[in-house]
């Protein structure tokens, strides 16, 4: 078998290393290094779990292991978070990647919010980002400003730098976020190191289908791959090892409902960020005792009570 994936991200790049070995692939990326946006958070478990299998360390990478989140002010443990150097990462994980184009028998979609080689999405929902890179002496924690339709937040990166950065329905909402994060926290707004424009999606994965469309796979954000809390780094991986397995074992026709099954926290935490976003109360109410017990075990100590006031429901 002869695959091409399109993308270099956290999902394409993972899932060539799984492959390499076992099919002639190919890579096509229109960058030409991977940039430093979004996503330096990353689970720690499943990471080093998942990266371990392609011979990679992620202590390697990790900048910063922060205590708290800080969420609208309240502060919140940190259990299983910590701060990677996603970049770096990527550019080591790129030095072993043959890029080029081949006639595949198997073409993958790794373009994320691009999603450029599979089907539109009826009623997608892809919100902008801006993001900065600055400078600031103040504690490492990952802080949030958290509205209805969107967050700030700010990341550590260690050495005084900080990952600054929303997402919102547009560009000047994402503007006005920052400055309340600001405000809020005492970054102040000076001089970046550089910025940039991105995109999130936000939905279900159930709502990106098809996954599988001709000869051609999605895999990470192009199949709705992200948490209701922003992260896609460990949910890109998942995907792209259900995917390998799925390959190998020619079982492709089993992939979507994988993706379905074993990645059901993400769509779980998506239907709640949709209920959220349209005001449905009551439906988001009966499915916080499931996220707060996702993101316990994944992210932060949460209680009921505290999440209830922090998204004021």
């Amino acid at each position: 078998m002869k695959i091409q994936i399109y993308g270099a991200g956290m999902a394409g790049t993972f899932l060539y290393h799984l492959l390499r070995n076992d099919v002639e692939v190919r890579v096509s990326d229109k960058r030409e290094m991977p940039d430093c946006r979004c996503a330096w958070g990353i689970e720690y478990t499943d990471a080093k779990r998942l990266y371990k299998e392609i011979g990679v360390n992620l202590d390697d990478y990790i900048l910063l292991k922060p205590k708290y989140s800080v969420v609208n002010g309240v502060y919140l443990k940190i259990k299983n978070v910590v701060i990677f150097d996603k970049k770096r990462l990527l550019v080591d994980l790129w030095k072993d990647i043959e890029f080029d184009k081949i006639d595949a028998d198997l073409y993958i979609d790794a373009t994320g919010v691009a999603r450029a080689f599979l089907p539109k999405i009826e009623n997608d929902r892809v919100l902008p980002t801006f993001q900065t890179l600055e400078r600031h002496e103040i504690e490492d924690n990952i802080y949030i400003y958290l509205t209805k339709t969107g967050y700030a937040w700010a990341f550590p990166l260690g050495d005084n730098k900080w990952h600054i950065g929303a997402g919102e329905f547009s560009l000047d909402n994402c503007m006005e976020l920052i400055r309340k994060l600001r405000d809020k926290y005492g970054f102040e707004d000076k001089n970046s190191e550089c910025k940039c424009v991105s995109a999130v999606r936000i939905l279900q994965p159930s709502k990106c289908k098809p996954f599988v469309y001709r000869n051609t796979v999605g895999v990470g954000e192009a199949i709705g791959c992200v948490s209701g809390a922003g992260e896609g780094n460990v949910p890109a991986l998942r995907s792209a090892k259900i995917l390998y397995e799925c390959i190998v074992n020619d079982k492709l026709d089993e992939y979507e409902n994988r993706i379905l099954k074993e990645l059901e926290w993400i769509e779980i935490e998506q239907k709640f960020v949709d209920d959220y976003m349209k005001n449905k109360k009551i439906s988001a109410l009966r499915l916080l005792p499931k996220i707060i017990s996702i993101e316990s075990k994944r992210s932060v100590e949460l209680s009921f009570t505290t999440f209830r006031k922090l998204i004021g429901l």
